[in-house]
């Protein structure tokens, strides 16, 4: 049996590239209060081994550094309100029913996605529209030509 758990990573140093966004943004005429960004990784284990391949993915450092990350399990599997997902190419299975990430196979790891989630606030620090977050993702935070945006339901 299977578990699907999120791994939400973010910068606890200033995010230069969420500040460009929000700032582009705003010329474009979209009103925004603030705009956050992290990598959602969103995984299905083999439950028996689930405690042990989290740690495993919070040892990778091309996904999660102590140093400059914070990370976080998120208890949903879907964008929040106010937010966008936007997905990246995926690690490729090793053939064996696990996978590999930057050269390391994680056992008990059956598939991970990985994605881009940008928060959108307004003004008074409430999540963005729908319709907001949607005009976002269309202007800047997607390339509808090789990514696609996952918003919430």
């Amino acid at each position: 049996m299977s578990v699907v758990r999120c791994l939400e990573v973010s910068l606890t140093i200033p995010d230069n590239e969420a500040e460009t966004a929000l700032a582009t943004l705003r010329r474009l005429g979209l009103e925004l209060g603030e705009l956050h960004r992290a990598d959602i990784y969103r995984v299905e284990l083999d439950e028996p081994a689930a405690k042990k391949t989290l740690a495993g993915l919070r040892k990778l450092e091309t996904i999660y550094n102590p140093n400059k990350h914070r990370l976080n399990v998120r208890s949903e599997t879907e964008p929040h309100e106010g937010e966008v997902w936007i997905d990246e190419p995926g690690p490729e299975a090793t053939g064996d029913g696990s996978l590999s990430i930057a050269g390391k196979v994680l056992e008990g790891l059956r598939r991970i996605e990985r994605f881009t989630a940008w928060r959108l606030l307004d003004a008074q620090g409430n999540p963005a529209s729908p319709q907001t977050v949607t005009r976002a993702s269309d202007l800047l935070l997607c390339n509808s030509a090789f990514q696609r945006a996952q918003l919430s339901r």
